[in-house]
């Protein structure tokens, strides 16, 4: 067969990762390449900390206010669209649409901290150490790309099923119940 640029081209851009961070950094094949940031589709963001349980879990009433309320400022203020979330307690997804390619690292450093900081009571003038943890959050931020149809709307079930989760209903009930949701599962 004779290929092209083009051809080439796009079987280059067919084979780059569409996703970046948490556990995947764990592996070299995760560290290849940097962070794929669009602007044309959406990206499924995933923030996690361990720590996030008990009196700092993101479920707890003044937590899950001041969360929201930080996702909201910040979106606003850099341009991130917030389409789709899900507080999980230790976790948070997120479908998110960037309006411009730069407003990914200040958009993401701002609610890392902001929430960090809020959660944990660290200021500048209570330090990390005073409070006695070293790090919030377990891990860089995970992100994918979400190309097509399809691949949107499985994100949104599976957030779906993690605001289920996080209501204190268990993973495979959520299932049942999303599924039933979308007609994709015939009752009766």
């Amino acid at each position: 067969m004779f290929y092209t640029f083009v051809h080439v081209q796009k079987e280059f851009f067919n084979k780059a990762e569409k996703s970046y961070g948490g556990e995947l950094l764990k592996k070299r094949k995760g560290r290849i390449s940097g962070r794929p940031i669009v602007t044309r589709q959406t990206m499924h963001l995933v923030l996690r900390s361990s720590l996030a349980n008990g009196k700092w879990s993101f479920l707890e009433p003044k937590n899950k206010a001041a969360t929201r309320d930080i996702l909201k400022k910040f979106a606003t203020k850099y341009g991130v669209k917030l389409l789709y979330g899900a507080n999980v307690g230790n976790h948070i997804h997120l479908e998110i649409q960037l309006t411009n390619r730069y407003a990914y690292k200040p958009f993401i450093r701002a609610i890392t901290a902001a929430i960090a900081m809020k959660i944990t009571g660290v200021s500048r003038w209570k330090t990390k150490e005073q409070v006695g943890i070293k790090k919030f959050w377990d891990l860089r931020p995970f992100t994918r790309v979400v190309t097509g149809w399809k691949a949107r709307l499985s994100l949104k079930d599976y957030i779906k099923i993690n605001r289920l989760e996080g209501q204190g209903i268990r993973r495979g009930l959520a299932k049942v119940l999303i599924q039933r949701q979308s007609g994709l599962l015939q009752s009766g």
